[in-house]
């Protein structure tokens, strides 16, 4: 079974910690944090890039990715929803900043996640999810991560046709999942294990972590 880096609970607590800060400051006072804790695993400086998928338009900037994991930030000024698409992979859902709204086809009235909540998606279920203005959260899949691309891609493809979208995308993924593979090269010749990371950053924080509440 694959180890994996990341597990919600620590990112949540990440997210929980900088609520307070001004929302232009909040994304990089998280991603120190996160690169403190995590190492070269996270990568700083990504660009934000457009994303259209299930109806939803929004910005993302990746902080890492691997065939079987990736952690992101994504949101919208705006507002904007649309379909969760169903996926071979877990989402979880942080709130930044703002309002997430989900519901099933059994739900009458939505489920609400506010900033330092979290949506949790199973694999191969789905919702509808509406991002209120200013909405903005850290993503997090765990999963079959290359199986997700078509549907993370789609809208472009077939519906705005942004070639330059697309190549972004594609080239920053690339780049992210070639770092990670080297990471582990490296480890492998210096015969190193995987460095745990530094949970005592976070978890020494008093934080009081709200419980989590799945989207479906």
């Amino acid at each position: 079974m694959r180890e994996h880096i990341f597990e919600p609970e620590d990112l949540q607590r990440v997210v929980q910690m900088h609520v307070d800060a001004p929302l232009e400051e909040r994304f990089d006072r998280i991603t120190d944090t996160l690169h403190a804790v995590y190492g070269d695993h996270i990568h700083p400086g990504q660009d934000w890039i457009w994303s259209n998928a299930g109806g939803i338009m929004c910005s993302m900037k990746v902080l890492h990715i691997t065939p079987w994991e990736y952690l992101l930030f994504c949101g919208t000024a705006v507002g904007s929803e649309g379909h969760s698409g169903r996926h071979r992979a877990e989402l979880w859902d942080i709130v930044v900043h703002g309002e997430l709204q989900t519901f099933k086809p059994d739900q009458f009235r939505p489920v609400t996640f506010r900033a330092g909540e979290y949506s949790y998606l199973s694999r191969g279920a789905t919702n509808a999810s509406a991002l209120g203005p200013q909405c903005w959260l850290m993503e997090y899949a765990r999963g079959n991560v290359p199986s997700m691309f078509p549907f993370g891609l789609g809208d472009s493809v077939f519906s705005t046709l942004d070639v330059t979208d697309i190549r972004t995308t594609m080239k920053c993924s690339t780049k992210l999942m070639l770092e990670e593979a080297k990471l582990a090269v490296r480890r492998k010749i210096s015969g190193k294990r995987r460095p745990a990371p530094r949970l005592e950053l976070i978890r020494e924080a008093q934080v009081a972590v709200a419980s989590p509440r799945a989207s479906a």
